[in-house]
């Protein structure tokens, strides 16, 4: 109703404003800046007036949940204002609508943990003794939902999740991944530490590396903003080469062959991998490939050639050659 009667006033000046403009004549318009300052003048002191009536209005006001910081901690975050029916002056409605020297409403929660809810009902008895110069009349927000729990911090052991390192093609970690420090202290809610497993894996974000690796890595975890993490990094070391593709045509060296048996393939081809700074010392006469009459399957003649001995700077070592017919001489 005091809103209703504020805008019938302010129409009222308004119409007498427009009439005023009317009465004045084109030859008369040095006179219109009077007759403006005039109503402004007019207009303005009709507002300052008003604001010393009384009037009822709904603000959005600041909370603050006052408890031990050092002992607990928000898990969800807290509210931040509630949403109240109010009575007052003119003058403090409009200061406190601009959050003009809004002081918060302050809540004090003697034990955090266990408030879980405040509903609208328990609000005026906690709040209204702390509205200066404004009356309660009602609490519009329904309820206040609050998740704090303990502040606690443990040492948790760190790993590198080494098995998904992202490497450029045909590169590969040629040394052991070193990590410092091999730990970290997180703190946050007891709830959540809690669930943590007991060691924290740290995963490499950087892609297709292609160079040796040394780099400060987040120590990301699900919760994160709720946890302080000391130290908030993890120092990576690791280095990374190129490894070549490879193929030779090697002798193939016949074992225990009866005196009626031969065979008809004279060499295989074999591929390897190795390191590009090791590709010029490797020589085709270290590998050896060889085929055993002792291993023939009895069913098909037929043996499985393999590789027995090869330099330890190449890896991946494979024959193209599956089976090798034997013959036998009648």
């Amino acid at each position: 109703m005091q809103a209703k009667h504020l805008r019938k006033k302010l129409k009222s000046n308004l119409s007498r404003f427009a009439k005023i403009l009317k009465a004045v004549r084109p030859g008369n318009v040095g006179n219109v800046r009077v007759i403006l300052l005039s109503v402004f003048a007019a207009t303005t002191f009709w507002f300052f007036n008003a604001l010393n009536e009384n009037y009822s209005t709904t603000l959005q006001y600041p909370l603050e949940f006052i408890y031990d910081r050092d002992d607990y901690i928000a898990v969800d975050p807290i509210p931040e204002n509630v949403q109240i029916n109010v009575s007052g002056l003119g003058w403090n409605l409009f200061r406190n609508s601009l959050g003009i020297k809004v002081s918060p409403l302050e809540i004090r929660l003697d034990d955090p943990t266990e408030v879980k809810r405040i509903v609208a009902a328990s609000v005026p008895s906690l709040i209204s003794d702390q509205l200066d110069e404004l009356q309660l009349n009602y609490v519009l927000t329904d309820t206040l939902f609050l998740n704090i729990d303990y502040r606690t911090s443990k040492k948790f052991k760190l790993l590198i999740d080494s098995t998904n390192i992202s490497l450029e093609d045909n590169y590969r970690i040629i040394n052991p991944v070193r990590f410092t420090p091999d730990s970290v202290e997180l703190e946050g809610p007891s709830g959540v530490i809690n669930d943590l497993p007991d060691s924290i894996l740290v995963g490499i974000p950087q892609k297709a590396i292609d160079e040796n690796f040394n780099e400060e890595i987040s120590i990301n975890l699900p919760n994160g903003r709720l946890i302080r993490r000391n130290p908030p990094t993890v120092n990576v070391v690791f280095g990374v080469e190129e490894f070549l593709n490879r193929e030779v045509m090697i002798p193939l060296k016949i074992e225990n062959i009866p005196d009626k048996a031969y065979i008809e393939t004279e060499s295989v081809k074999v591929s390897y991998k190795v390191r590009a700074s090791f590709a010029e010392e490797i020589a085709e006469s270290e590998i050896k490939a060889v085929a055993d009459f002792n291993t023939m399957d009895q069913s098909d003649s037929t043996i499985l050639p393999f590789v027995k001995e090869y330099p330890e700077k190449i890896t991946d070592v494979e024959l193209d050659t599956t089976r090798i017919k034997v013959f036998f001489n009648e």
